[in-house]
C-alpha cells in the first residue's frame, strides 16, 4: 500500500476573493507539480490524494458578515476542480486511457475563512468515510471576522485499518501587540471547534481527537522587530550561503516559535523549515518582492501538523515511521494580496503491520497522549456563542452593505450620503413635531 500524499495551501487573499475568480490560479494550487523536474529534493510525478485548501480574508468583510459569501465560493470549487483534475491528467501515466478526476469530500466556510477538500477518485474512491465540519466565531461576541473552520475525515489505510484526519483552517487576531490574544483564540479552538457526531447523544470530538491533525491559516504571529531590509529578498539570487544565514536570523525573531517554545501555544505540533522562504506579509500588493514600510513582516501564514506516530524523539521524525514533510514553500508570483500563499506537500507512511488495526472510525489512533487535551467548552455555552456571533455578523454586515450600495461601492462616499441622508430625516422629523 502506498503512502498517502497530501497537498495543502494557505491564502490569506486581502479581501480579493472575487478577483482569485478570474486569475491564473496554477502557480498556487500547483507548485510543486510545475516545479518537479527542476527540483532534486522533490520525487517525480507528484500527484496528492487529497488537496486541502484553506484562504482567509475571501472577499470584503461587509459582505462576509452579511453572509454573501455563497457566489464566490460557488465559482472558485468549479475552478479549483476543474484545474487539479486537468493537471493530474496530464502528468499521470495512464493519461492515454483513464481521464484523472478530483471530487470535493468536504467545504465548509465561515465569513472570510472557507475550507475545502479534494480527494483523487483513482486512489481515493471507497476509502473515505463520513466527513463532519464546524465552525467558530473567535472575535469578540463570536463574531467571526475572525475565525475557525474545520472537517474531520476518516481514511481507510488498507489492512491498517482507519485513520481519522482533521484539519483546521483558521484566522487570528492582527497587530504586533495582540499575541496573547492571539494565544487565548488558538486556546479556543482546542476547547470549542467541535465536531458533533451525528448520534445527538454522543460526546463532540475535539480537533485533538484524531490520528492525524493539519493546522493552518493567517495565524498573524510576526517577527519581533524589523529586519534590515536585504533579509527580506525572496529569490536567491546572488549569495545563497549569505540568503541561508539571514533567514536563520529571521527565524529567531519569529515571535509563534517563541510562543511555542514557552508553551503558550502550538504545544505538540510541528513544521517544516519556515526559513526556506521569505516572510509572506507585509508584501507590497501587486509587486513579486518588496514589503510595506508600515508593519513588521513575518511568516503568519504558516501550516502546522501533528501524528499519531509522532514522538519526541527529534530523529525518529526524519524516519519513514511517521508523517513525513517532503516540501514546505511559498509561492511569491501572486500579488492580488499583500500575502503570499505557503504551501505543504506531506507524505503519510503506510501504518506498520503491528499497529492495531482500527476496524471503524471511532476506533482509530490518536495524537500522543503529550499533545494537550484541554476539556470541551459545554454544547450549551458553544451553541450561544455561535448564535450570538451570526446576529452580530448580519447586524453589521447588511448596514454595512447599505453604505457602500449608497456610496455606490465607495464605503467614505456611503458614510457621507448616509449622514446627509440622516440630516434631512433629522430636519423633517423635528419640523413634524414643531408643527
Amino acid at each position: 500500500m502506498s503512502p498517502l500524499n497530501i497537498f495543502l495551501t494557505t491564502w490569506n487573499t486581502g479581501l480579493q476573493g472575487s478577483k482569485a475568480q478570474s486569475q491564473d490560479l496554477t502557480s498556487w494550487l500547483l507548485p510543486v507539480l510545475q516545479r518537479t523536474a527542476n527540483d532534486p529534493k522533490l520525487p517525480e510525478r507528484i500527484i496528492p490524494d487529497l488537496y486541502v485548501i484553506g484562504v482567509q480574508e475571501l472577499l470584503p468583510v461587509h459582505l462576509a458578515l452579511a453572509g454573501l459569501s455563497r457566489p464566490v465560493l460557488s465559482i472558485l470549487t468549479e475552478r479549483i476542480q476543474s484545474l487539479l483534475s486537468a493537471h493530474a491528467t496530464s502528468l499521470s501515466s495512464e493519461k492515454a486511457t483513464s481521464k484523472e478526476e478530483y471530487k470535493l469530500v468536504s467545504r465548509v466556510s465561515h465569513v472570510g475563512v472557507a475550507l475545502w477538500v479534494f480527494a483523487r477518485n483513482k486512489t481515493m474512491d471507497g476509502k473515505l468515510g463520513k466527513d463532519l465540519t464546524t465552525s467558530l466565531g473567535l472575535w469578540y461576541g463570536g463574531m467571526g471576522n475572525k475565525s475557525a473552520v474545520g472537517v474531520r475525515l476518516p481514511v481507510r489505510r488498507g489492512e491498517g485499518g482507519w485513520e481519522v484526519l482533521t484539519f483546521v483552517n483558521t484566522h487570528l487576531e492582527a497587530h504586533d501587540h495582540n499575541i496573547p490574544r492571539r494565544n487565548t483564540q488558538y486556546h479556543n479552538i482546542l476547547t470549542s471547534l467541535v465536531f458533533q457526531p451525528s448520534d445527538p447523544l454522543a460526546e463532540p470530538y475535539q480537533i485533538f481527537d484524531t490520528s492525524h491533525l493539519f493546522i493552518m491559516g493567517d495565524l498573524n504571529y510576526r517577527l519581533s522587530n524589523k529586519p534590515p531590509a536585504e533579509h527580506l529578498r525572496d529569490s536567491k539570487q546572488g549569495d545563497d550561503i549569505q540568503l541561508e544565514k539571514d533567514r536563520n536570523e529571521l527565524v529567531q525573531l519569529d515571535t509563534l516559535r517563541r510562543e511555542q517554545k514557552a508553551g503558550r501555544v502550538f504545544v505538540g505540533l510541528r513544521e517544516g523549515e519556515v526559513g526556506g522562504f521569505a516572510p509572506t506579509y507585509k508584501r507590497v500588493v501587486g509587486q513579486v518582492e518588496g514589503y510595506s514600510k508600515k508593519r513588521i513582516p513575518g511568516w503568519t501564514d504558516r501550516i502546522l501538523l501533528a501524528s499519531h506516530t509522532d514522538t519526541s524523539d527529534s530523529v525518529a521524525l526524519s524516519t519513514s515511521d511517521t508523517t513525513k514533510i517532503i516540501h514546505y514553500s511559498s509561492t511569491p508570483e501572486l500579488t492580488i494580496s499583500d500575502h503570499k500563499p505557503v504551501h505543504a506537500v506531506l507524505s503519510l507512511p503506510t501504518p506498520s503491520s503491528s499497529a492495531i488495526v482500527a476496524t471503524a472510525p471511532h476506533l482509530a489512533p490518536t495524537l500522543p497522549s503529550s499533545f494537550p487535551r484541554p476539556e470541551a467548552t459545554s454544547k450549551e455555552v458553544i451553541w450561544a456563542w455561535r448564535l450570538m456571533g451570526m446576529i452580530l455578523d448580519r447586524l453589521i454586515g447588511w448596514p454595512w452593505c447599505v453604505v457602500v450600495v449608497l456610496g455606490g461601492g465607495n464605503e467614505k462616499t456611503g458614510l457621507g450620503v448616509g449622514a446627509f441622508v440622516a440630516m434631512l430625516w433629522g430636519v423633517w422629523w423635528s419640523g413634524v413635531w414643531s408643527g
